[in-house]
């Protein structure tokens, strides 16, 4: 792999021309290196540069109509952007008091999106999560506000007959048909877990920076006392099927690439270890 340095010495050019080069689209940015120092290194392959006529597509680039001010931004400024915005963030932070508290915070953000994108690792992401927040919860108690929102109960479906019917001629499974809620007024509803879908809600709210992060009912009341005295509100859910995925967001492709799935474990992990993120 080679740097941006690397493939402008190679060919007596400027890291500006080679920046140029990415910007139009014809250098392709196959990896993105961060470091824990919050740099960054971008990286291309080797082979790709090899089988490219790098001065014919500077020629070009220079010849090139600028672009047009309406035209979005490339994948590869998005990444940069995406960098500095979040290089600021923690510069910032860098100088509160509680530098290390918001950094954590930062890096859960990130985490949740993960633990939403990566369902195989699902269950580590959310029990390192859990720990986190708890940490967190209970060291600073007067950083985190929390607040208990009641969510309904999980049920199992029993379809009725035409229903069955119904989901078969239609060529789905009960399961897929209960899923989607096609179930009738007919079909027989049991709770199987009260509350299952409630949660507790913790807020962060440090002069301008706001973080907001839930736990399951079920996570949370293994370790926090007192929940029936905290301040209630009713989960405002979506359908049957989405109701645990409501709040939060998979990772985007672009936060894959400025914080690593990796980075960010390392960062949390450590916290839990040393008190240090």
């Amino acid at each position: 792999m080679l740097t941006v340095s690397q493939i402008a010495e190679r060919f007596n050019i400027s890291n500006r021309q080679v920046h140029n080069l990415v910007e139009r689209g014809y250098l392709n940015v196959t990896h993105l290196y961060r470091n824990n120092n919050q740099g960054v290194t971008y990286l291309f392959s080797e082979e790709e540069i090899a089988d490219l006529d790098i001065y014919s597509l500077l020629a070009e680039v220079q010849g090139a109509p600028a672009r047009p001010k309406s035209r979005p931004a490339s994948s590869f400024k998005q990444v940069i952007g995406a960098v500095r915005y979040y290089d600021r963030f923690l510069e910032n932070i860098s100088n509160h008091p509680e530098d290390t508290f918001l950094r954590c915070c930062f890096y859960l953000f990130h985490l949740n999106h993960y633990a939403k994108t990566y369902h195989e690792n699902s269950n580590h992401l959310y029990r390192l999560k859990n720990q986190v927040i708890q940490k967190l919860y209970q060291e600073n108690p007067s950083m985190l506000s929390a607040r208990y929102l009641t969510g309904p109960d999980r049920y199992r479906v029993w379809l009725c007959e035409d229903c069955k019917d119904s989901a078969e001629s239609s060529g789905m499974s009960y399961a897929a048909y209960i899923k989607n809620e096609y179930f009738c007024p007919k079909c027989s509803l049991h709770s199987v877990e009260k509350e299952y879908y409630s949660l507790i809600e913790f807020r962060v709210k440090l002069a301008e920076y706001k973080f907001t992060f839930h736990l399951p009912l079920a996570s949370a009341e293994r370790w926090m006392e007192n929940l029936a005295d905290l301040p209630q509100n009713t989960r405002k859910t979506g359908s049957y099927i989405d109701r645990m995925y409501l709040y939060g967001r998979p990772a985007t492709p672009i936060e894959e690439q400025v914080f690593p799935i990796n980075m960010i474990i390392n960062k949390l992990e450590n916290y839990l270890v040393t008190g240090k993120c």
